[in-house]
């Protein structure tokens, strides 16, 4: 066998292979800062043999005739022994121009996507994270490939020590935010959402971004992706309903896509969702995604929208008064919006029960429903009798500023002569106070009796001239 010299600097070369650290001379490999979860596994590609300060790399005929074609490819160059029993590694020595030292790192890379050539592995081990360390004992000599589901590892080792690994690839980042203009919204708005995935070291596998949506946001279907700062394209994630009316939305990057990411450069997703009018009464809409990478999940994002409520309670100052409507109007600068109508659907009964809302007495309750019209009806009537003073309106935005308009006020007032401006913020009670109207002269009233009681002097006036008349006469 052909004697290899100063194999130190393969071992250096080895440090670099994705990332991952080796040390030389070891019956055993362990490998540290294992991810849980994760699988180890150990494919043996060379035997080694040494002599005082020389060393040997080789396959036996059959190891060469079953694997030896993959590590040509990846590299290595074999030379057959004189008697036929062996192929040796003639460019091991890095010192040496001729032939062309093997490049180690690049030989990592090519046997990570021909893993499946190199035959059985030697040995697996999932990591646990117990105690952060995978370790493969009782190991013959050798020069070892170490695959991670996270990336891969390289270690060279005899019986002298131990050689250790450590797991430097890493997982995929994920972050999520709602744009500020979508934290507080109306039912009807479109929210814009951007889903940022940064890419970790040495990931090469597909992954997925799961995105759910609450029942009361409706998906889009105009989502985008930029990678790595690429003009944004359309892209058509998997889209389910869930049993409990929330949407489902799953974008998946193959391995290709993440391969060619290097480390911290990104994957940017953006989308829009419509608040409907499902939204939850709660006033809150939530949003959450998360990221499959190997046998990882990460911990995920969770963004709310805010949607706010209005009572409205109508009042001569003093006393509930019932009878009243409005029509309910919209301005929002940030939006472009100016005076727009905002539509109302009455709630049921069962819709309340199911909000967990208690009814209140003399209360009508609305949601926000683009199918709906602007009114706000207090003058609905059980007989002979209005049932509503006040009304409750859910689904509003409390960085819009709203109008209230009175079509009708309660008999016996004054409509308002102007309409009542809402800013609600953290308000979300009104009083509309009306004024009673003043009683004007009508037909049977002061403006005839006057007429009445002038006639009857003037006729007694009359009787009591004609009575002296006729005395003096006499």
């Amino acid at each position: 066998m052909k004697k290899m010299k100063k194999i130190f600097a393969l071992f250096v070369t080895m440090v670099m292979v994705l990332g991952m650290s080796v040390s030389a001379m070891a019956a055993s490999i362990d490998v540290q800062d294992v991810v849980d979860g994760e699988t180890y596994t150990a494919y043996k590609i060379l035997n080694y043999t040494k002599d005082g300060d020389a060393y040997s790399y080789y396959l036996t005929t059959a190891q060469y005739n079953s694997f030896g074609s993959v590590l040509e490819g990846a590299g290595f160059i074999f030379q057959a022994s004189a008697d036929g029993t062996q192929y040796y590694v003639t460019n091991a020595d890095q010192d040496k121009t001729t032939p062309t030292p093997v490049d180690v790192a690049a030989a990592a890379a090519y046997l990570k996507e021909h893993v499946s050539e190199l035959g059985d592995a030697i040995d697996k081990k999932t990591a646990t994270g117990a105690d952060g360390e995978a370790n493969f004992d009782g190991l013959t000599t050798g020069y070892y490939f170490i695959t991670s589901s996270l990336g891969s590892l390289a270690a060279l080792h005899d019986e002298n020590g131990i050689a250790t690994v450590v797991e430097k690839n890493t997982m995929l980042d994920d972050n999520k935010v709602v744009d500020e203009n979508s934290t507080n919204a109306q039912v009807g708005d479109v929210l814009h959402y951007t889903i940022t995935l940064t890419d970790g070291k040495g990931t090469n596998l597909a992954a997925t971004v799961t995105d759910t949506l609450s029942k009361g946001l409706t998906f889009n279907s105009d989502a985008k992706a930029s990678i790595n700062g690429a003009e944004a394209v359309t892209v058509t994630p998997a889209v389910t309903t869930n049993a409990d009316g929330s949407t489902k939305v799953v974008y998946t990057f193959d391995a290709a896509t993440m391969t060619a990411l290097n480390e911290n450069e990104t994957i940017v997703i953006t989308y829009t969702a419509t608040v409907n009018s499902d939204a939850s009464l709660d006033g809150t809409e939530k949003n959450t995604e998360y990221t499959e990478y190997s046998e990882q999940k990460t911990d995920g994002n969770t963004v709310e929208t805010s949607l706010t409520d209005m009572t409205v309670n109508k009042t001569d100052g003093t006393d509930a008064l019932k009878g009243a409507q409005f029509k309910l109007y919209r301005t929002d600068a940030k939006l472009n919006l100016t005076h727009a109508d905002v539509k109302l659907r009455q709630l049921t009964d069962d819709e309340l029960t199911e909000a967990k809302i208690i009814k209140a007495a003399d209360t009508v309750y609305y949601t926000v429903d683009t199918n709906g019209t602007n009114l706000i009806d207090m003058a609905q009537k059980s007989g002979d009798d209005y049932l509503y003073s006040s009304a409750v309106v859910y689904g509003l935005d409390k960085d819009s500023t709203y109008y209230l308009e009175e079509t009708k006020a309660p008999e016996g007032y004054n409509l308002l002569n102007e309409e009542k401006e809402v800013t609600l913020g953290d308000t979300t009670s009104v009083d509309v106070v009306n004024q009673a109207g003043s009683v004007l002269p009508s037909t049977g009233g002061i403006g005839t009796t006057i007429f009445y009681v002038v006639g009857a002097i003037l006729v007694i006036g009359a009787g009591v001239v004609m009575i002296t008349r006729r005395r003096m006469d006499a």
